[in-house]
């Protein structure tokens, strides 16, 4: 078998998944994929890629690991991720795959496949290849009135591939230092005008994603922690300088005094200039 079908844009233009490019191959000892990150190639920097191994067995390589795939087992990867894998020349995988995107992916999947690929294992093989065989089938044939069915088609696949599978590779937090990399960059440029959705895209991650990363790493809100790196500057302004409030309010990157002075007062219990008078310049 050696399959490609490639699906025309649907007409409703927000569905929750919709396969963008299917295929399969066996009997194929030289299959080897070895694509860069952020690739156009099948439009995979906007495409989550989903291949499902139905018999023979082949690696997929990633941050320096190899992991040995065979029957039953899979893997995903979100969009715009550098992937390398190959069929085992020995024993060649018979294997699926579906390149697909969507509206709110991200937490259709629980953020599967996002900052390394997920590698999983299926405790029910045989119904994740029954809708694989229909999607390819739909697609073969494929009608205007077939969007529908193949749109519910895959739906019904990742949410049964989710139920029915476990992890096989151990989480690795390369989210977590990229986070954490923003975060440093966001305290020492507090004082610039700072969205969540600027804070994201340095971290090349969806405004989604990065929020619920950046609440599991922080134990915070990114806003609670723009607004802390902000006061901590504030704070020091206070207690080293002779600048007004309103001057400190417009340095550490709030637009009105008034805004800043209830932040100050809220989390330090005290108002701008009752702190400054507890820890004026040499004082102690």
């Amino acid at each position: 078998m050696n399959e490609h079908i490639f699906l025309p844009k649907p007409l409703f233009p927000r569905h929750i998944c919709f396969p963008d490019y299917i295929g399969g191959f066996s009997e194929f000892p030289d299959h080897l994929v070895n694509r860069e990150f952020q690739t156009q190639e099948f439009n995979l920097h906007r495409n989550y890629n989903l291949h499902v191994v139905l018999d023979g067995k082949g690696c997929l390589v990633t941050e320096g690991k190899r992991y040995e795939l065979g029957k039953g087992q899979g893997f995903l990867y979100g969009p715009g991720m550098r992937q390398k894998y190959y069929s085992d020349a020995s024993e060649p995988w018979n294997i699926r795959w579906i390149h697909f995107y969507g509206e709110r992916l991200e937490e259709l999947l629980d953020s599967r496949g996002l900052d390394e690929p997920w590698l999983f294992s299926l405790s029910n093989l045989s119904s994740i290849e029954s809708l694989i065989e229909k999607l390819l089938s739909l697609g073969r044939t494929y009608q205007i009135d077939d969007e529908y069915t193949v749109a519910s088609t895959l739906y019904e696949l990742l949410t049964r591939l989710q139920t029915t599978s476990d992890r096989l590779n151990v989480p690795i937090n390369y989210a977590s230092d990229k986070i954490r990399a923003v975060a440093n960059y966001v305290r020492s440029h507090s004082h610039e005008s700072f969205s969540i959705d600027k804070a994201a895209a340095l971290a090349g991650y969806s405004t989604h994603y990065f929020s619920r990363k950046f609440g599991q790493t922080f134990g915070k809100s990114f806003p609670d922690f723009l607004l802390e790196a902000r006061l901590i500057q504030a704070k020091r302004l206070l207690a080293s300088t002779q600048l007004s409030v309103k001057q400190i309010a417009l340095e550490t990157g709030f637009s009105q005094a008034s805004y800043f002075s209830a932040c100050f007062r809220q989390l330090e219990g005290m108002t701008p200039l009752q702190f400054r008078s507890l820890h004026r310049i040499g004082e102690e």
